[in-house]
């Protein structure tokens, strides 16, 4: 056929309608036989079959099409391909001229739709393979055109092409293509209900939206499906899921690097204030209280500094009392300011009692530029400690508790006897009784190590990993997965074997989840440089020490899950305390063997609330009978909510205390009325001297009335000194191990707080 006459002939054959929609269907679906060409096309096979064969073979006359023959189907020649990809220009080319199928884009603007964009966005997004993305665009472009919408979106345009890919059984690249976000009504929802959320203000709801995108994001592209999937029905837990794929759970500072300017507080010294060398007591302050705000947004829980008052100790050698605690009151007030909402606790200080023997030849160079030893410091370090002390049992200016810092005061063995630390202890003391804010580290059982520090997260780091320096300074933890023990009681349905495989089984998922979590900070730190200050280099390597920081594998429910499996509470039968100790047991053994590929701990804490979470989905798994099932234990291994006296209590946790070396807490619920700072002096003596209790912290409830300024210890529903009932009376104590006002408890948080046993000492 000359030039002409096949010019004249694909004319002629793109001249009825039938013939261009034929040439369409087979570009988009591939080879297709006569019969499925009519049911597509809505023809009937017993009337127009006749018109139907000849249009075929008008379209094979024009070399457009040809049949197969083995098959007899029909299917695009070279030239069908580019005519049929000409038509869809064409009719592209009419659509923008007549403003037809408009899109609101994501990038907040209307253009016309063009189908290149499909094409792009699924080879660049999902590296499908061009010639199918061209398919998938071209049929997305007619199911469009058949809605006759004016106003297109961006976002049903992806829908509609992820439809297609699910019914082509192409769900992997609908797995990567996958819109995130949150649905209008849900947006609405937050909005209305922020209040439900503890202290509601505008950056709650932004959070609390952006928080869904990014938590959706780590379940599809960043964790495997096994991993993701054990997470959404309820197996495990993955603390702080919406910054999963951004921070670390939290810092142990080193504040030297700071006081010595070998870096700046916030990485670059572009941003904050800077002293190159703070020359006095109140600069060192400025300068750390410009760390910890730039470091604030760095990590999801909390900031702990630890030896704080031995590093600032060659600060004070030449103030007076007045000035030093001055200094510390405004450090403090500033603290609580600069980290915005001052009601939720974020900072620690972990503080000695004395200098540690590994400390005491450590050089330091002073603010006047002197050179000593940590060993010269010790009045000093103590005269801090005391100072302190004695700013944070002052109330603000209208009677209310700081709530940060969070003082951690370390116990070591001659703390007790030494003469010269005994005030010290007692105001601690004092201060456990006004706020409660005080929590006490025993470092005499030998499972503590060398040194350990705690953060408010109540996570733990120790000189086990490398050194005193290197284990606890500069490090952090990772994050933290939770498991879900009654789950792994409920399918192993009374078999000892098959309830400790299957937690072996999960030990693997969370350590894959936390080596993932280790690989992706990698990346934010170094690649794509989001957190500035941790790449800073001091003394060869990085700021933060990524390769020694933890991670957390801890549980819940320990147990409701013995019960289950065994019968029997753990207090009151041998062989179910034998079992529980197993299998936590089981986690500690993990993380050792894991070590040194990743550092691992076991810990009985969460960091959020996740234990209700996981009782709603063991409900809806079909595990539970009742939806109003009693919620699992969390922060505990003992029920919280159930009459156990306080000496087997204790016994009991201190056993899983030293299995547990990734975090956890005693917390000595005391009713009223209070003990005195003597029988707390008393108790504390008592228990690191003959028990092997790691961390412990004493709660004292009390309530505020914002109307009169006063403060009754124990709950109130009424203000007993003005009668005041509204909302502005506050109550306040420990919810998971952190002191908070019940302005910002959550309803687990609150649950916990008003239901937890009381003792009396």
């Amino acid at each position: 056929m000359q030039d002409n006459d096949l010019l004249e002939s694909i004319l002629s054959s793109l001249s009825n309608e039938v013939r261009v929609e034929i040439l369409k269907l087979i570009s988009r679906e591939g080879a297709l036989s006569f019969t499925e060409i009519m049911e597509k096309l809505q023809m009937d096979p017993k009337s127009d079959a006749g018109k139907f064969g000849y249009h075929l073979r008008m379209l094979t006359e024009a070399d457009l099409i040809k049949s197969d023959e083995s098959s007899g189907k029909y299917y695009l020649t070279l030239l069908g391909q580019e005519v049929s990809n000409f038509i869809y220009g064409v009719e592209d080319a009419i659509r923008r001229k007549k403003g037809d199928m408009l899109v609101r884009t994501s990038s907040l603007t209307i253009e016309p739709f063009d189908r290149k964009k499909i094409i792009d966005a699924l080879v660049r997004e999902a590296n499908v393979p061009r010639k199918l993305a061209d398919t998938i665009s071209k049929e997305a472009e007619d199911r469009l055109k058949k809605l006759q919408v004016k106003y297109l979106t961006a976002a049903l345009i992806r829908e509609f092409v992820n439809a297609i890919l699910l019914e082509k059984g192409l769900e992997e690249y609908r797995h990567v293509l996958t819109r995130l976000g949150q649905p209008v009504y849900d947006v609405t929802m937050s909005i209305k209900n922020a209040r439900l959320h503890g202290y509601p203000t505008p950056e709650t709801i932004h959070s609390m939206a952006g928080d869904a995108v990014l938590e959706e994001y780590m379940l599809l592209k960043v964790l495997p499906r096994t991993i993701a999937d054990a997470h959404l029905c309820g197996a495990i837990h993955l603390n702080n899921a919406n910054y999963w794929v951004l921070r670390p759970a939290n810092i142990f500072h080193d504040i030297r690097p700071i006081l010595s300017g070998k870096i700046a507080c916030d990485g670059s010294g572009l941003i904050l204030p800077h002293y190159s060398v703070p020359k006095s007591f109140r600069g060192a302050l400025h300068a750390i209280n410009c760390l910890l705000k730039a470091s604030s947004s760095f990590v999801s829980n909390s900031q702990s500094i630890p030896f704080f008052n031995i590093f600032l100790a060659p600060y004070i050698k030449k103030i007076s009392k007045e000035e030093m605690c001055d200094a510390l009151r405004e450090f403090f007030y500033n603290l609580n300011i600069l980290l915005g909402d001052s009601l939720r606790p974020q900072i620690c200080l972990d503080l000695e009692l004395g200098i540690p023997p590994f400390l005491e030849n450590v050089k330091y160079v002073g603010p006047d530029g002197n050179i000593g030893t940590y060993g010269d410091m010790f009045n000093e370090s103590i005269a801090l400690l005391s100072s302190i002390i004695e700013v944070l049992k002052e109330p603000d200016g209208v009677s209310k508790p700081l709530l940060n810092p969070a003082l951690f005061i370390k116990i070591r063995k001659k703390s007790l006897f030494l003469e010269e630390l005994q005030n010290s202890l007692m105001a601690s003391y004092e201060l456990a009784r006004v706020w409660g804010n005080v929590y006490f580290v025993n470092q005499t059982p030998p499972w503590q190590t060398e040194n350990v520090a705690y953060s408010l997260d109540l996570s733990r780091v120790d000189s086990d990993w490398k050194d005193w320096e290197y284990g606890t300074l500069r490090v952090g933890v990772l994050d933290n997965v939770t498991i879900n023990l009654p789950r792994i009681a409920y399918e192993s349905k009374g078999d000892d074997d098959r309830l400790k495989e299957r937690v072996r089984e999960l030990l693997e998922l969370s350590r894959e989840a936390l080596y993932i979590k280790k690989q992706v900070l990698e990346e934010r730190i170094s690649s794509d440089k989001i957190l500035p200050l941790f790449k800073e280099p001091v003394e060869g390597s990085s700021y933060f020490r990524l390769s020694d920081s933890l991670g957390i594998i801890s549980y819940v429910g320990l147990p409701e899950a013995i019960k289950y499996h065994t019968g029997f509470e753990i207090t009151d039968n041998e062989d179910a305390l034998k079992l529980a100790k197993d299998l936590i047991s089981i986690i500690d053994r993990y993380a050792n063997q894991v070590s040194p590929s990743l550092r691992l701990a076991a810990s009985s804490t969460t960091f959020e609330p996740a234990a209700k979470r996981l009782t709603n989905l063991d409900y809806v798994g079909g595990y539970l009978k009742s939806k109003d099932s009693k919620c699992y234990t969390e922060h505990s291994n003992l029920p919280l909510n159930t009459a156990i006296e306080l000496k087997t209590r204790l016994k009991i946790e201190e056993e899983f205390q030293q299995l547990t070396k990734g975090g956890h807490l005693f917390d000595v619920r005391l009713s009223e009325p209070f003990p005195t700072e003597q029988v707390l002096a008393n108790y504390t003596k008592r228990i690191v001297e003959t028990t092997r209790l790691g961390l412990f912290t004493f709660t004292r409830d009390f309530t505020y009335c914002w109307q009169c300024k006063f403060i009754s210890y124990g709950f109130y529903s009424k203000c007993p000194e003005c009668g005041y009932d509204g909302d502005r009376l506050v109550m306040y104590t420990k919810v998971f191990g952190k002191i908070k006002p019940s302005l910002v408890w959550s309803p687990e948080e609150k649950d916990f707080a008003l239901t937890t046993q009381h003792f009396v000492l």
